[in-house]
């Protein structure tokens, strides 16, 4: 009974993958590469009846312990080709290390150079992220704001173009593409734009096309004050403010403008410690925001619900990846029926459906962007994307149950390169390890007991899990 219990699990794990891959290349394939490249190139059509001129912008700059990974960003924004006198700089700034040294001193340089700039300093950290953003709204003087994170920089005319993406009184934002200043660094910061790039050129512009509601980043973009202040700021009860201030814009009625042709240079993680808390983050963050606005989804009909769910629940694709890791790790050990081996043998090649539905998608994107990368080195790249994410399931299923379980935690930014000190502890990968040691003697099983059939799942996250806790051992 319990071997078919166990089966009837897999099998369900097995096919939710493989419909979310499915899901993943549909939306690649709503443009054509044809299509991307003129969308890369020179963007949406902009209307010729609503024009955005002599606006007031307030750029918004939320630091925490960045060190000198700002230099860049205050760079970009003193060669900025804008009139200074619609300029507004708000540097908010809850640093604790002395990184706010750094960052007054280059307040200084902006005034010095004849912009209005702002050292804004709070006394406490309340509402992290989201707080200090709030704070500074309250005080913006700009119709509208833009937003950087400290890793960014972006060329002089960043800000005219993006202000030419709100065509329409709808609009309330316009966000433009990231792109990577150090995707070659290691390993890691290879394989991550694989998925980054997918966001960014498959979902964004596939949910854009199909009417169906999208995010904004947090970063690199461009919001309308009034759009902001209509559905009450910032929410300081997610991780990830910046969608959930993207949902409620768009459940109140306002559009969310993607312009891929506009971008700004951003830093990657170069570490795997570094990795995993921006993607715990960014996983945590999306559960919370679906428990958050699942009332308001209601509100939604057919395909527009539909793909808000897929969006939101996204991350939550991490737990049935895991499950799925220790249904396949036990298997071996219950002694199958032959028939029962013959059931998991017809639902396991589904899964290699699945990655290669997940890199089409990818490949795609990574394709558009004309990355001048050989095949060899993208297959090479999305296995080790592949062996990463897997590996990392256990650490993105905490992440997503905290989310659910509304679990407040703090909002830790992801570490720079440049910053002035390690701000995360390393912590010993003890559940990978003990994986990594079951998954090992799960493959020693399946062969002891002839059931070869099984050997591929125990096999894969011995692989994975040992990967993941090697470089976390080796601090990588």
């Amino acid at each position: 009974m319990m071997g078919w219990v166990s089966i009837l699990l897999f099998g369900l794990c097995v096919f939710l993958l493989l419909a979310y891959a499915v899901y993943q290349c549909a939306l690649s394939l709503r443009y054509s590469s044809r299509e991307k490249r003129i969308l890369l190139d020179s963007g949406p059509k902009d209307s010729t009846d609503f024009k955005v001129e002599n606006a007031s912008v307030t750029f918004q700059i939320a630091l925490y312990n960045e060190g000198h990974a700002v230099d860049g960003l205050f760079q970009s924004v003193i060669a900025l080709d804008y009139p200074k006198d619609l300029l507004e700089i708000q540097v908010l700034d809850d640093s604790t290390d002395g990184s706010d040294e750094i960052n007054a001193q280059w307040v200084k340089q902006l005034q010095a150079s004849g912009f209005k700039a702002y050292h804004l300093k709070r006394s406490h950290r309340e509402g992290y992220k989201a707080g200090a953003l709030n704070a500074g709204l309250q005080q913006a003087k700009g119709s509208y704001i833009a937003f950087f994170d400290a890793d960014f920089s972006f060329s002089p005319d960043w800000l005219h173009r993006g202000l030419n993406g709100f065509t329409s009184d709808q609009v309330a934002a316009v966000q433009t593409r990231w792109d990577y200043v150090n995707s070659a660094k290691n390993w890691i910061t290879k394989i991550q734009p694989l998925a980054l790039n997918h966001h960014f050129i498959n979902e964004h512009l596939g949910r854009e096309k199909i009417g169906a509601f999208t995010t904004f980043n947090g970063t690199a973009a461009l919001w309308k004050k009034s759009a902001i202040e209509t559905v009450q700021g910032f929410n300081t009860e997610t991780l990830t403010e910046d969608l959930n201030l993207a949902y409620r814009a768009q459940l109140a009625g306002y559009q969310i403008k993607y312009h891929p042709n506009i971008t700004a240079d951003c830093e990657l993680p170069e570490s795997l410690t570094a990795y995993f808390s921006q993607q715990f983050r960014w996983n945590k963050g999306a559960a919370e925001n679906f428990q958050l606005l699942k009332s308001s989804l209601r509100r939604l009909r057919g395909r527009k619900r539909f793909h808000a769910l897929m969006h939101l629940l996204g991350s939550s694709f991490y737990a049935v990846t895991f499950t799925l890791f220790l249904i396949g790790l036990v298997l071996p050990f219950m002694r199958l029926s032959a028939q029962q081996i013959h059931v998991v043998s017809i639902l396991s090649p589904l899964l290699l459906v699945a990655s290669i539905s997940l890199g089409i998608a990818l490949y795609r994107a990574d394709r558009d962007l004309k990355h001048s990368s050989s095949s060899l080195d993208w297959v090479i790249n999305f296995l080790g994307y592949l062996i990463v994410s897997a590996g990392m399931s256990y650490l993105n299923t905490k992440a997503v149950l905290e989310g659910h379980l509304r679990k407040p935690s703090v909002f830790i930014r992801t570490p720079k390169a440049k910053q002035l000190k390690w701000r995360s502890s390393k912590v010993f990968p003890t559940v990978e390890i003990l994986i990594t040691v079951l998954s090992g003697l799960s493959v020693f099983m399946a062969f002891e007991t002839r059931q070869f059939a099984l050997v591929g799942m125990p096999l894969f996250t011995t692989l994975a899990f040992a990967g993941v806790s090697l470089a976390s051992l080796k601090g990588k």
